[in-house]
């Protein structure tokens, strides 16, 4: 169920983020055992707990059909977003009252070899993905002679068709279609945030290694999710095409890839932790893959009084990023795993708009 999904994300988020970001607030790591943390992470999952509680109550017994559930994720996401404006309120007005950062030099740290020497990129792990693209478009144009005239375009929760198109390369072919258009986009836009901004913690002397380590493992779930993708558009084809028939199994049978995929992209990130925070790292490793003392230091061996620059006023609630003193376009998220981008860059506001025609050319390609 989405909303028991949803639920259980935002109530693992607060334990993803480092250590000294709380909910979207920056804190020095000497306030970490501040009684007004605890008591904003309290809150916070009590009102998950409360507001997925109504969700999955609306989607069960406010209507029956598919918009009851719509309704129920709609308030899922309004009401757990709310929950979590009120524990960053929280946070904030403690941290404005107590002075947090008073008396202390705030810094902020790069390791240029993040930069000159980068993780390489796992290009042979898109290789699945390709495979099933090109597996897809070779068994349907040998099929394409035997394909009904009419093919199924749609169908309902319960495996049954609803809409049909005539046969045509476009209507049989549009899957495939969409497989590129998906797949590319995936292995691109993963291929780009690898690269984008890290969040160094100048509090933390491993963040570098873990910055490494949360790339390199992050860019193969992703490219492997690409191929659950690939794979589940192949399966609706191979529906379509009258290969596979329709039962009421069907709808498990097209969603199998993406939602194993799912899952075990959940367990890595819990694993994982934004940019590598829920790492383990070992001191000497994490030396010799820095390479120089100086990068070592510069990532954060900071000299006592030093913390994170309080950088509160670029994120916009603690999720939207606006920044345009900064030239990237790719920066870390501040509350949750991944990335997004800074909105004060005319590259990034370019990319939004091709989301959203990309999102509209989509489903009328499936028509």
């Amino acid at each position: 169920m989405p909303i028991l999904l949803i639920g259980g994300l935002t109530l693992l988020t607060p334990m993803l983020t480092p250590r000294t970001v709380r909910f979207g607030v920056r804190v020095p790591a000497e306030r970490l055992g501040e009684p007004a943390l605890a008591e904003a992470l309290r809150r916070y999952r009590a009102g998950v707990v409360a507001v997925t509680a109504v969700a999955v109550l609306i989607a069960l017994f406010v209507a029956t059909s598919t918009a009851a559930w719509l309704a129920g994720v709609a308030v899922e996401v309004a009401g757990t977003f709310a929950v979590y404006l009120v524990a960053r309120a929280h946070v904030a007005a403690a941290k404005h009252e107590g002075r947090w950062f008073e008396g202390l030099k705030q810094v902020t740290v790069a390791d240029t070899a993040l930069r000159t020497s980068p993780e390489p990129f796992p290009w042979a792990w898109s290789l699945p993905a390709v495979l099933v693209v090109a597996a897809t478009a070779v068994f349907g144009a040998v099929r394409y002679p035997d394909m009904p005239d009419r093919l199924v375009t749609h169908y309902d929760a319960s495996g049954h068709p609803t809409s049909y198109a005539d046969k045509s390369f476009g209507s049989a072919f549009a899957l495939v279609a969409v497989q590129i258009a998906i797949t590319a986009l995936i292995v691109v836009l993963t291929r780009v945030t690898v690269r984008g901004k890290a969040n160094l913690d100048v509090q933390d002397p491993h963040a570098a290694e873990r910055q490494r380590r949360f790339v390199a493992i992050m860019s193969r779930c992703l490219l492997l999710f690409a191929a659950a993708t690939a794979l589940t558009l192949a399966v609706t084809a191979l529906t379509t095409w009258d290969v596979i028939g329709s039962t009421g199994w069907t709808p498990v049978l097209l969603l199998a890839p993406v939602a194993i995929a799912t899952v075990g992209l959940v367990v890595v990130v819990v694993r994982v932790g934004q940019g590598g925070s829920r790492l383990p790292v070992d001191a000497a490793a994490a030396a010799a893959a820095a390479g120089n003392e100086v990068a070592g230091a510069a990532a954060g061996n900071s000299a006592p009084g030093t913390v994170n620059r309080d950088d509160d006023r670029f994120w916009k609630a603690g999720v939207v990023y606006f920044n345009r003193d900064d030239p990237a376009v790719w920066v870390q998220k501040r509350f949750g795993v991944g990335w997004t981008v800074n909105f004060a860059r005319p590259a990034a506001l370019a990319f939004l708009v091709g989301i959203v025609v990309l999102a509209i050319v989509i489903p009328l390609l499936l028509r």
